[in-house]
């Protein structure tokens, strides 16, 4: 493990490795969709495919913040200590994620996402059509899914830069207030955050209680519900604090 960053110098290289060839990718099939808009409704049609991939990396960094914050542990290979481990500690040391540098921040989000621009650049039609467009949605999920913690990163920063201030208010990434919800214990709602739109949306469907129910059903193994309440218990010491229940007489709790 190297000290400067905290974790090995071989994934440090791999996120390098990924950065490059996610830019490159990215950069590549951008350029590629511009040059197919003709005209007006093409440029509508891009501008719908756009709102449509913000969306859809909303909805992803929840199902993966869901995922990291509740299954599995920080002893599973490979996975465990490069992308659960960052979810648990995060709940511990939410600042942390500040201290982070541009590699450390966006290389694993990058990493995941070049597979699939990969696959993208190879059947990218040359022109406009129903099948340009879906690859187009694509295209806009990979630079969401690029920017997700980097709008984390400046949600938790205490003097983020000023564009990204203006862009925190007019709602289009991360507004930290509404991030501050998911960091009230028990860390159990609002998981989307690149722009958080979806948060809602999901909170009234429950959608994450069904998928709780549904891994509970049929692998309970690897749910940790208590390991998504624990960071916040191990940060405050138990406080004796008198209180009064229904038909209890006054006694004494431990502060979680």
């Amino acid at each position: 493990m190297h000290k400067s960053y905290g974790y090995s110098r071989a994934h440090r290289w791999l996120e390098i490795g990924s950065i490059a060839v996610f830019l490159g990718l990215l950069g590549y099939l951008s350029v590629r969709i511009v040059a197919a808009v003709k005209g007006p409704v093409d440029a509508l049609w891009i501008l719908v495919c756009a709102v449509g991939g913000l969306l859809a990396a909303d909805f992803i960094s929840g199902l993966v913040h869901w995922a990291g914050d509740t299954l599995a542990t920080v002893k599973a290979p490979f996975l465990g200590p490069h992308f659960i481990k960052p979810f648990r500690d995060h709940h511990v040391d939410p600042k942390a994620i500040t201290r982070h540098d541009f590699i450390e921040t966006n290389g694993n989000n990058c990493l995941v996402a070049v597979p699939m621009l990969t696959g993208v650049t190879v059947v990218l039609p040359e022109e406009s059509g129903f099948f340009f467009y879906f690859c187009s949605v694509l295209v806009f999920i990979a630079w969401f899914i690029f920017g997700t913690n980097q709008f984390h990163k400046w949600a938790h920063a205490d003097d983020p830069p000023r564009f990204a201030r203006v862009l925190q208010r007019w709602g289009v990434i991360l507004v930290p207030t509404h991030h501050d919800i998911h960091h009230a214990a028990p860390h159990d709602k609002h998981y989307c955050i690149t722009v958080g739109w979806m948060n809602p949306v999901l909170g009234q469907l429950r959608f994450f209680r069904f998928l709780e129910w549904i891994v509970a059903h049929t692998w309970p193994a690897i749910l940790q519900i208590e390991e998504r309440k624990r960071p916040p218990a191990s940060l405050v010491p138990p406080v004796a604090a008198p209180f009064v229940g229904p038909g209890q007489v006054v006694g004494v709790a431990e502060r979680p």
